[in-house]
C-alpha cells in the first residue's frame, strides 16, 4: 500500500508532527486537539551542582522532571550556548548558569543594561 501512495506521489518527506488518535487510527485536526487543551503548571526545580575541583563554585540546573535528580551522574552544557559565571552578593556563592536564564534567577538583571 505505502508502495503506491509513493508511486502516485502522494508521500514526501516533512517535519510536521501530527497528533494522532489511537482509538479512530487517525490523525487529529488542528481543531480536535485543541478541544481539551489546558495551561498547566508543571514541577521545576532549580538546583546547584558543585565543581568536583572547586566547591565554592556551582553550575545551576534547570530541570521539570525533578523525580529524576537521585539518578543523575553528569550534568551537559550546550557547545554554543553562552554562560556566565556569577556571585550572588546575598550569599556569596558563586554560580554558572546560562546567561538566557539570568533574568529568571535574578529579576534585576532583566533591564537593559550591560552587566
Amino acid at each position: 500500500v505505502f508502495r503506491q501512495l509513493f508511486d502516485k506521489d502522494l508521500v514526501y518527506q516533512g517535519y510536521k508532527v501530527m497528533p494522532f488518535s489511537m482509538a479512530c487510527g487517525t490523525p487529529l485536526s488542528n481543531f480536535e486537539a485543541g478541544l481539551n487543551y489546558k495551561d498547566v503548571r508543571d514541577p521545576a526545580v532549580v538546583v546547584n551542582f558543585p565543581l568536583v575541583d572547586d566547591e565554592s563554585v556551582s553550575f545551576v540546573a534547570w530541570t521539570t522532571t525533578p523525580w529524576t535528580l537521585p539518578s543523575n551522574i553528569a550534568l551537559c552544557v550546550h557547545p554554543t550556548m553562552d554562560y556566565v559565571k556569577i556571585e550572588d552578593k546575598k550569599t556569596g556563592s558563586k554560580y554558572i548558569l546560562s546567561k538566557g536564564r539570568l533574568p529568571q534567577l535574578y529579576p534585576i538583571m532583566n533591564n537593559n543594561k550591560k552587566w
